[in-house]
């Protein structure tokens, strides 16, 4: 039902919106940065997520943490989006409203510059807020 999955989308990304701040709190930048400079490069977001890193923000596809990859992992995976069964991201790197940008082709946005994570679907729920909001 159209409930189970907006309460789906609203725990996933309190979970990952979370697992964001831990991942800014131990490496002094959000994921999608290396040593300070924005990568656009979704699979690396993603090893940043589910894998390991240092504390530079290079990343590791590694599950498990070591001497050169610390930190991490901050999710077992990265969920799928429940309207559109999709885990990928769509990066933008500049100060973009989410609407401009919102066109159901990924699971999630991601802001690299405000570490913000959002639903990537343009439909609205039966209160008129778009789930791009959440």
């Amino acid at each position: 039902t159209v409930e189970a999955k907006e309460t789906a989308v609203k725990s996933s990304l309190r979970t990952m919106r979370s697992q964001i701040e831990m991942y800014k709190m131990q490496h002094n930048n959000p994921p999608g940065y290396v040593s300070g400079n924005p990568s656009t490069m979704t699979t690396f977001l993603k090893n940043q997520l589910v894998g390991t890193s240092n504390i530079a923000g290079v990343s590791s596809a590694a599950a498990v943490p070591s001497t050169t990859y610390p930190f991490g992992p901050y999710l077992q995976e990265i969920p799928a989006n429940p309207f559109n069964n999709l885990s990928t991201f769509k990066i933008f790197t500049t100060d973009t409203d989410f609407s401009a940008v919102a066109d159901g082709t990924t699971g999630w946005l991601y802001k690299t510059l405000t570490a913000e994570i959002r639903l990537n679907y343009t439909e609205a729920d039966d209160a008129g807020t778009n789930y791009y909001d959440y």
